[in-house]
C-alpha cells in the first residue's frame, strides 16, 4: 500500500502547476488523489444511486463539481430520505447552487445557498500567495468529548503548512428555517478576515463568510450526516501539498494540510468507532465515477508496466540523448561514415545525386510545358461571356472606378456639365475666369472657396481623388452651389 501511495503522489508533485492532461502527469483539476484516498480506507465504487439508496448505513455518497443539474440524478427527496435513514453525504462545491426556491432541491430543501462567484483574500493569507487560493478558518469546537464533525479541522492551521487551502471557492449561505428544528447545523470554518468577491472586490457580509457546515438529524437514531463545502478545488490534485523532496524518506512533504483534511473528511463520513461504511456513489460534475483505483496482483515479482508508445519512446531518447552527445562530441559519426566510404567516394556520391536530381526536376517542368492547355481550352462558355464588358464605354469606366475606389472621372464631368452651363470657361492658360459674389453675402469667402474647389475638380491638372464615400456629400456641394448662382449669388465673369 505504501508503495503505491509513494508512486501516486510522485505524480502528484508534477500535477501542481499541471492545468492540462500530460502523459505521465495527474491533472490539476482532477479528483485522482481524492479516490484514492476512499481506496486507501477500503471503500468501494458503487455504479447507481439506487446502490446507496438500498443501503444509508453502509454506504457514502460524495459529490464534488457541478451542482447545477443533480435533481436529474439524486433529488432533494432522496438526499433527505438516505441522510434520515443513516446515510452519510459530502458536497463540495463553488457553485452555483439553483436559485432558493427551484423544487425538489437539495440545496432548497436545507436552505443552503452557493454564489458561484470566486473569493480571493490578502495575499498572507492565501496559498502560495496565489490570489483566488484563501486558507480556511477553523471555528472553535462545541463538543468537548466524543465524535465531532469539528475533527475534519483537527490541527488546522490558519496559515503555514497545516492550513487548509482552497481553490477559487464561493461564498455560502444557510436559512436554518426551512430544517424546521428536525437537524443540528454545525458552523465549522470560515474565511479569512478580509475574504472579498474577485469580480467587484466587495467584502463579504459575515453570514457569507462560511466555508465548511455540517447537518446531522437530531432527533433520528441513526448516524445521519452531511458536509457541505462552498469549494471543490480544496480536492484537487494540484491542491494536496504533495512536494517532491529527495532528503525526506517519502520522497515528499507537505506544504498544506489539504491531504490529512481529505483523509479525516473520509474517516468522519465513514462512521468513525462504529461499523465503517465500505461504499461509496461519487458524482463529479453530475456525472458518476465507478473507479477509485486499479489493484495490481502481488506476484513476487515486479510487473512489467504496460506504458503507452509515446511514453515509451520519450524514456528511450531521454535515456540516449547523453550517449548521442558524447559520441557527437567524439565526432564519432563523422569518422565512422568516413571509414565506410571514404571522403572521395562520398563527395562522388552526392554530385551524381545532385545532377540526377536536376535532370529529374528539368525534365518534369518539360513534359509539363508541353501539356499544359491554353487558357481559352479549358474555359466553359459561361465563363468566357462573364469576361465580356457590358454596357457602353461610359458605364465600363465607371463600373472600373468602383471597382479601384476612386470616381473622380465621374465628378469631373458632372462638375463640368453644371459650369459650362453657368458659363465656366478657363482663361487662355487654363486658369479659373473671375468669380463675382454679392457684397452682402454673410458666407461669401465659404461660397468663393467652394467654387474654387470645384473649378479644380473639374478642370484642374492635377486628379482629385472622389472615394465612393465621398461621392453624395461632393455631388450636394456641386448642387448647392449651382442653386446659388441660379438665385443670383454669383456668377462667372469675363477675362478682360
Amino acid at each position: 500500500m505504501t508503495a503505491r501511495l509513494s508512486a501516486l503522489l510522485v505524480l502528484a508533485t508534477t500535477a501542481v502547476a499541471a492545468y492540462g492532461q500530460v502523459p505521465g502527469r495527474l491533472r490539476h483539476e482532477g479528483s485522482e488523489l481524492f479516490r484514492f484516498a476512499l481506496h486507501q480506507h477500503k471503500i468501494e465504487p458503487l455504479t447507481d444511486p439506487d446502490q446507496a439508496m438500498h443501503d444509508p448505513p453502509g454506504s457514502i455518497i460524495v459529490v464534488v463539481g457541478q451542482v447545477g443539474q443533480l435533481n436529474d440524478l439524486l433529488t432533494g427527496g432522496m438526499i433527505k430520505s438516505y441522510l434520515e435513514n443513516g446515510g452519510a453525504i459530502l458536497i463540495a462545491t463553488d457553485g452555483p447552487s439553483p436559485p432558493p426556491g427551484t423544487f425538489g432541491d437539495w440545496a432548497q430543501r436545507y436552505g443552503i445557498w452557493i454564489a458561484g462567484k470566486p473569493l480571493t483574500a490578502d495575499a498572507q493569507n492565501c496559498y502560495k500567495r496565489h490570489p483566488g487560493r484563501p486558507f480556511v478558518r477553523p471555528l472553535p469546537r462545541v463538543e468537548r468529548v466524543g465524535p465531532s464533525p469539528f475533527d475534519l479541522f483537527a490541527g488546522v492551521t490558519e496559515n503555514g503548512p497545516a492550513a487548509v487551502a482552497t481553490d477559487y471557492p464561493s461564498e455560502m449561505t444557510i436559512d436554518v428555517r426551512p430544517l424546521g428544528g428536525k437537524y443540528l447545523v454545525k458552523y465549522l470554518a470560515r474565511y479569512p478576515v478580509g475574504t472579498r468577491r474577485m469580480i467587484d472586490n466587495v467584502p463579504l457580509d459575515p453570514d457569507r463568510t462560511y466555508f465548511a457546515i455540517s447537518i446531522e438529524p437530531q432527533f433520528a437514531d441513526t448516524r445521519g450526516r452531511m458536509i457541505v463545502l462552498a469549494d471543490q478545488g480544496v480536492f484537487f490534485n494540484g491542491m494536496m501539498g504533495f512536494v517532491k523532496d529527495d532528503n525526506d524518506p517519502r520522497g515528499y512533504h507537505f506544504d498544506n494540510g489539504n491531504w490529512g483534511f481529505t483523509n479525516r473528511t473520509i474517516e468522519w463520513l465513514q462512521g468513525g468507532d462504529r461499523k465503517p461504511r465500505t461504499r461509496c456513489l461519487f458524482v463529479e460534475d453530475g456525472r458518476v465515477i465507478d473507479q477509485f483505483a486499479a489493484t495490481v496482483p502481488n506476484t513476487g515479482k515486479s510487473p512489467i508496466p504496460r506504458l503507452p508508445p509515446d511514453v515509451l519512446a520519450n524514456g528511450v531518447l531521454n535515456a540516449m540523448n547523453p550517449v548521442i552527445d558524447a559520441a557527437q562530441d567524439r565526432n564519432f559519426f563523422n569518422r565512422m561514415v568516413e571509414s565506410w566510404l571514404g571522403f572521395p567516394r562520398i563527395v562522388r556520391i552526392f554530385v551524381l545525386t545532385a545532377t540526377i536530381l536536376f535532370l529529374l526536376a528539368c525534365l518534369r517542368r518539360l513534359i509539363g510545358g508541353r501539356r499544359r492547355p491554353e487558357p481559352a481550352a479549358v474555359m466553359t462558355p459561361q465563363v468566357q461571356a462573364g469576361l465580356l464588358p457590358r454596357g457602353g464605354v461610359l458605364r465600363q469606366r465607371t463600373a472600373a472606378q468602383i471597382e479601384v475606389g476612386n470616381l473622380y472621372d465621374a465628378a469631373r464631368r458632372r462638375v463640368r456639365e453644371r459650369f459650362d452651363v453657368l458659363g465656366g470657361r478657363p482663361g487662355r492658360e487654363g486658369q479659373i475666369p473671375p468669380v463675382l459674389t454679392a457684397n452682402d453675402l454673410p458666407d461669401g469667402p465659404v461660397l468663393h472657396h467652394s467654387i474654387r474647389w470645384l473649378w479644380a475638380l473639374g478642370y484642374g491638372v492635377t486628379p482629385i481623388r472622389i472615394p465612393p464615400a465621398d461621392w453624395d456629400r461632393t455631388n450636394v456641394l456641386l448642387e448647392r452651389v449651382t442653386a446659388r448662382a441660379a438665385r443670383g449669388d454669383w456668377s462667372f465673369g469675363q477675362e478682360a
